[in-house]
């Protein structure tokens, strides 16, 4: 696991998936335009993003690390008890129907992608394992690709991150 805030990981699964639903019913629910033509012109389908589960926090919230299963007596916390949720594409890392990690972009495809306090993993990988390998660095870029190349290859996307505890 690489989070060494993580405390209670039942809690965090528990919120986790909760704030994973909630963002998927926005990007398919009213003035979601944005987010939409956002992903179009990464060129994923609207097929693929509801499969992927893909979705949109539209504003950023402030939340009690506690409350989402997170140590907040952590040596390295910038300031403890809030976690702040940036608004962005929501990127679930689901493997076998469980949540692994959770990745929140902002709509600037060149911008750092934010990795939710508590996630298991910092990369993503997408397809069978066992074929060839491609590995990517760009979230929508790999996203993209697996899109395009699920039956034919594994994508393993190691997007550019920024934390951002609040």
């Amino acid at each position: 696991m690489i989070d060494d805030h993580l405390k209670e990981t039942d809690l965090w699964k528990q919120k986790a998936r909760a704030f994973v639903t909630r963002s998927h019913h926005h990007l398919w629910g009213k003035n979601n335009e944005d987010p939409q033509v956002f992903l179009f012109h990464q060129d994923l389908t609207n097929q693929f993003v509801k499969q992927m589960h893909l979705g949109w926090n539209k504003h950023g919230q402030e939340r009690t690390l506690e409350k989402w299963g997170l140590d907040v007596t952590a040596k390295n916390h910038p300031l403890p008890g809030k976690l702040f949720l940036p608004p962005g594409i929501v990127v679930p890392y689901i493997v076998e129907k469980k949540l692994i990690s959770v990745f929140i972009h902002p709509l600037d495809p060149s911008a750092a992608t934010f990795l939710v306090p508590g996630s298991e993993e910092d990369s993503l990988l997408l397809g069978d394992p066992k074929a060839p390998i491609k590995t990517v660095e760009g979230l929508f870029e790999g996203l993209h690709l697996f899109q395009e190349e699920n039956k034919f290859r594994c994508i393993r996307i190691r997007p550019r991150l920024r934390g951002l505890l609040v």
